[in-house]
């Protein structure tokens, strides 16, 4: 995926490849599409693979001294099977979460079984947001909230960005251009 985060505009080929043409208005220039870093995946499925592997060391542990007929390597086989599926459904996840801003607007497409679009017109952003909690900061990522008048929390948030820092002096230019 490609992104400019000094606020340069794509090339029309690399946007085509990504999004549909329709969803540029005739005016529009896509200055950023990007996806999350690929440490999404890593991150959002640590804690669920952690728990499989710990219950699976737990039932080797337990199964070795019963007689249950199940095999430690059947165990094994399908804590890793399990685990294999988790950073697959990561990776889905990933794949489906696709970022974009143009001089017009923010746009935030993402889910892989029920799709949800979020778009925003620059000149109704009231604020954004740049979170980065120690961890973030480890691999280097970082989240960006949107928020317009109309509510109190975030519209929308851009999760796990690689280079954040620069994506967000990206937005902030775009949005005081805008205004």
């Amino acid at each position: 995926m490609s992104e400019e985060a000094g606020g340069a505009p794509l090339s029309p080929e690399i946007v085509a490849g990504v999004m549909p043409r329709e969803m540029l208005h005739e005016d529009e220039v896509v200055l950023i599409l990007t996806k999350p870093s690929l440490w999404f995946v890593v991150i959002t499925s640590f804690r669920f693979v952690l728990t499989v592997m710990l219950v699976g060391v737990l039932a080797v542990k337990l199964v070795g001294a019963s007689s249950l007929g199940i095999s430690p390597h059947a165990i094994a086989t399908v804590t890793a099977l399990v685990a294999l599926g988790r950073l697959i459904w990561g990776l889905l996840v990933w794949s489906s979460h696709t970022y974009m801003l143009t001089n017009l607007r923010v746009v935030t497409i993402k889910g892989v079984v029920n799709t949800s679009m979020y778009q925003a017109n620059l000149r109704k952003l009231q604020r954004t947001v740049l979170w980065r909690p120690w961890y973030f900061r480890v691999f280097g990522v970082g989240t960006v909230g949107f928020a317009t008048a109309a509510t109190t929390g975030f519209d929308s948030t851009w999760v796990m960005l690689g280079r954040p820092l620069a994506i967000h002096e990206a937005i902030v230019a775009a949005v005081n251009k805008a205004q």
